[in-house]
């Protein structure tokens, strides 16, 4: 409802009563970040230069019974196929600002600009991990798309780990989007306080739950189904993809000619697969 004429009538329009910019911006909503420290990322320190790593990969192997007199066969634990990590992904997000705006804007937006334009890059960065999570374990999704994740569906997935000889470490992950929290809710033991820590979301992150052995994560850069309803979530190790960043930085640069100055993000980056079978996908209800 608009507010009555003011008396005299001139007195607003005639700026005696001045509108008044705040100076503080009411920020936007985004979506969390949480994907990129959940997997490995300890080969970056091995990509210095160069667009390609070949990260060498053990085998398992099998003992046998000692027969007297004979030698037994050599086992070769290193005859298995290396993981190739490319950086491949190269994404910026620059913010020009002009000197007049500013020195004469109240607000704070060169600090707003700085913070969404490395948002920007840091969503690229997890969505990129997000968009594997369907080629873990032989690309087999557990679950129906589109349908209600029950406790079931989390509890077959935790099997599946543990028969891959996949151990407890504390670096289990549970990604998932808001639609599979909700269907976590309904689970009395989920939300009972004697299986989860703190309640409070800090940076996604929901609380580590001795039930699947997992650090619950919620984000909404999963990827959809393709012609489907839901996205994939995983339950997974840390080493089951691996990452490198190059470039991972922020920078500011002055165009006096152009009386201009610009505030931007890069970052240059790879993600790869690294042990196939210590991550399982499942869907989701909603994408």
């Amino acid at each position: 409802m608009a507010l009555s004429a003011r008396t005299p009538t001139t007195i607003k329009t005639n700026l005696f009563v001045p509108a008044i910019y705040c100076n503080r911006i009411v920020d936007v909503a985004k979506d969390e970040l949480v994907a990129w420290d959940c997997i490995d990322s300890s080969w970056e320190s091995d990509l210095s230069k160069g667009d390609t790593l070949y990260i060498p990969k053990a085998n398992t192997v099998t003992a046998t019974e000692v027969v007297v007199g004979t030698k037994a066969t050599a086992l070769n634990p290193f005859n298995t196929t290396g993981v190739t990590l490319t950086i491949d992904q190269w994404y910026e997000a620059p913010v020009d600002l002009d000197y007049m705006t500013k020195r004469q804007s109240q607000a704070d937006i060169e600090g707003t600009a700085v913070e969404l334009a490395a948002f920007a890059v840091k969503e690229k960065i997890d969505t990129s991990v997000c968009a594997l999570f369907s080629a873990l374990n032989g690309s087999s999704i557990l679950g129906s798309d589109g349908q209600k994740v029950t406790d079931d569906v989390l509890i077959s997935a935790k099997q599946t780990l543990e028969e891959a000889n996949v151990k407890h470490d504390g670096m289990w992950y549970l990604i998932v989007d808001p639609s599979v929290l909700a269907d976590m809710m309904t689970y009395d033991k989920f939300i009972a306080a004697d299986y989860v820590s703190k309640g409070a979301v800090t940076n996604g992150i929901i609380g580590s739950s001795p039930i699947y052995g997992c650090q619950v994560r919620v984000t909404n850069n999963l990827t959809a189904v393709s012609s489907g309803t839901g996205s994939y979530a995983v339950m997974m190790h840390k080493r089951a993809i691996g990452g490198a960043a190059q470039i991972q930085n922020a920078y500011v640069k002055e165009y006096e000619d152009l009386h201009q100055t610009r505030y931007s993000a890069e970052a240059l980056w790879g993600v790869t697969k690294v042990n196939e079978y210590f991550g399982v996908p499942f869907y989701t209800r909603h994408a």
